[in-house]
Parts: structure tokens; sequence; C-alpha cells
């Protein structure tokens, strides 16, 4: 049996209404650092990889494993946050005026839709998230992903066998993303039996 952990960031900018900066650039927050710290302090086993997403804010909470174990955060483009809304329609926008421009693309959402030539399309990242579940036997026991919340909800919904093709597809996506517990800083643990069974759960460090 092997087991990997997928993590996402501490408290960002962006999850506190802040204005809209390039995805890639939204940092944590004092508290999101805190977040960090009081989650490696607390993390019951010692990492053998970690990896994440090439967002600050995920890099910022890998650091704060790295720095620990003095092992090196290495760069997976192919966890990085669906950016479906592309910087020039939400230049200048708080949080609010954000989430009136998300709700119309959940809406109206078809999976080759782009919301500007530098945002993603659904299968962009629905591809990001099969690509990861195919290389899933390539990491080792004990590796640790730091990345973003609806990331960590695509890869449940894919091991599910669910599909993503049409507009119908997307919302029930959407729906259940949702429904998830997805805090910053929520731990899932993937467990891979050797036959290759693989099963996603929510791991409380207060159980450990």
């Amino acid at each position: 049996m092997k087991s990997i952990y997928l993590i996402r960031h501490g408290q960002s900018t962006a999850n506190i209404g802040g204005k809209s900066l390039p995805d890639i650039e939204i940092p944590l927050t004092v508290a999101g650092q805190k977040q960090a710290q009081q989650l490696v302090e607390k993390f019951p086993t010692s990492p053998s990889k970690i990896y994440s997403s090439e967002l600050l804010r995920a890099k910022q909470t890998a650091q704060v494993f790295a720095d620990l174990y003095q092992i090196p955060s290495e760069t997976l483009t192919i966890l990085n946050e669906f950016s479906y809304l592309g910087f020039e329609h939400i230049c200048g926008m708080d949080g609010q005026e954000r989430r009136e421009l998300a709700q119309l693309y959940w809406k109206n959402a078809t999976i080759e839709y782009r919301d500007h030539p530098d945002s993603d399309c659904f299968k962009d990242f629905l591809d990001r998230v099969d690509l990861f579940i195919e290389r899933i036997d390539t990491f080792h026991d004990n590796s640790l992903f730091f990345g973003h919340g609806i990331w960590i909800a695509l890869l449940a919904w894919r091991l599910l066998g669910c599909p993503i093709e049409t507009t119908l597809d997307i919302k029930a996506f959407r729906q259940f993303e949702t429904s998830l517990p997805l805090d910053n800083t929520v731990i899932y643990k993937l467990s891979i039996s050797q036959d290759g069974v693989k099963q996603l759960q929510k791991f409380d460090l207060l159980s450990q």
C-alpha cells in the first residue's frame, strides 16, 4: 500500500476578497502563513518528496515543509489551479465582483470555452488532473502535493469515474466540488493498493 497526500494551500489574499492579482502571484495572508506553520507542526509523517503547483500561494505553503525537512520543493504544473477568468477581465476587482463573474462562468461553461487567451478552458484543467492520475504510480510513498481545492475536487470526481464532456457535466461537478470539505490547508490522503485500487479520503490530523 502506498499513500500520497494532497494539501490545499493556506489562506490567500484572494480567499479574503482582496483585489485581483495574476493568479500565479496571489500570496498567502499572514493568517495563511500561520496555518502552514501549524500544519507542518502537526503533520504525522516525514515526506519523501514535496511538490507544489507553480502558483505562489501553493509554493509558500510547501516551502514551510521544505524548510523543516530539508527537502527541495519541486514544481509540477499539472497541480495548477483552474484559472478560468482572464486577469484582464478581473483586474481591479474585489472578491464580490469576481464571484459574480464566476457565477456566470459556471452557469454557461462548455469544456472548450476560454474566457481569455491567457486563461484555462475546462479541458486544460481536466487534462492536468488526468495526467496526474496517469502518473500516480511514479510518485513515491509519502509524497506531499501542495495545490488547490478545486483541483482536489476534480481528482476525486475522476477517481469516481465521473465524466466531464458537457455543460451539464460541468455543472454537476461544480455542485460536487462545493459540497466537499476544502478549507485552507485541508489534507486528502490517496491510498493506492498493490493491485492499483485508489481510495481518496479526507485526512484528519486530530485523529492521528
